[in-house]
């Protein structure tokens, strides 16, 4: 059984129905586009972390790319309302496995190295709690242990999709008597403008992400691009 494992939390990629905030710039096929290339690069990042990887879907388990489960360990679906009780969901059926810990990750992070997850591993060990802030006032990762899980954390009146979520979510460890360890910033792709930004700065080692941006960038009419393997050391 594995120690620590990674939760990764990921849509059916299809047109309309995944990053809508970026289609209404980029249009719907290349937003959908994009999403696929960053959810291979999380993939390839958590595979070269060396941990075990388990994917929770939101949509048809028939309709998700074959690449994205050959890596996974355990397959199964989020369950819940809001994106809170659906994180509180992914933990505590992670835990129902025996593991003693659970770094649940969000699918459109390109900064997401496999060095950041080999931190956070070492952090959660040492802290017992570890979020990776987001620089859109959110955060993008989050681990916690079998001794520090709260549902609380992710219920109630945190302002999800909001500039507030960070925030909240460190007030609420506060309530709960939690202490947690902060990584470093990273940067999720939600809207325009967030693209905007990363085109300016990307990540080296998102291949995938960096590959599709620069042919939707050539052909903006483009409805797909191939995606390539990231490298064994990201």
């Amino acid at each position: 059984m594995a120690e620590v494992v990674v939760a990764l939390m990921v849509r059916v990629p299809v047109p309309g129905r995944v990053k809508t905030r970026l289609a209404a710039g980029v249009g719907e096929a290349a937003a959908c586009t994009l999403y696929e290339a960053m959810v291979a690069d999380v993939l390839a990042a958590v595979a070269a972390s060396g941990l075990e990887l388990h994917l929770v879907y939101d949509g048809n388990l028939d309709s998700l790319p074959a690449a994205w489960l050959a890596g996974a360990a355990v397959v199964r679906p989020q369950r819940g309302g809001d994106i809170g009780a659906r994180m509180a969901g992914a933990f505590e059926d992670c835990l129902a496995t025996g593991c003693e810990g659970v770094i649940l990750a969000g699918s459109d992070l390109p900064d997401l190295e496999a060095a950041v997850i080999r931190r956070a591993r070492v952090a959660l060990a040492e802290h017992g709690a570890v979020l990776a802030p987001s620089a859109d006032g959110g955060y993008g990762l989050i681990g916690l242990g079998r001794r520090t899980f709260r549902r609380e954390l992710f219920t109630g009146d945190i302002p999800w999709s909001t500039d507030r979520v960070l925030a909240a979510t460190l007030e609420r460890f506060d309530r709960c008597g939690l202490a947690v360890h902060l990584l470093k910033t990273m940067r999720d792709i939600d809207t325009p403008a967030d693209l905007d930004a990363y085109r300016r700065t990307p990540c080296p080692a998102a291949v995938n992400t960096n590959h599709a941006l620069v042919r939707l960038l050539a052909d903006p009419g483009a409805e797909s691009c191939p995606i390539r393997r990231s490298p064994a050391g990201r």
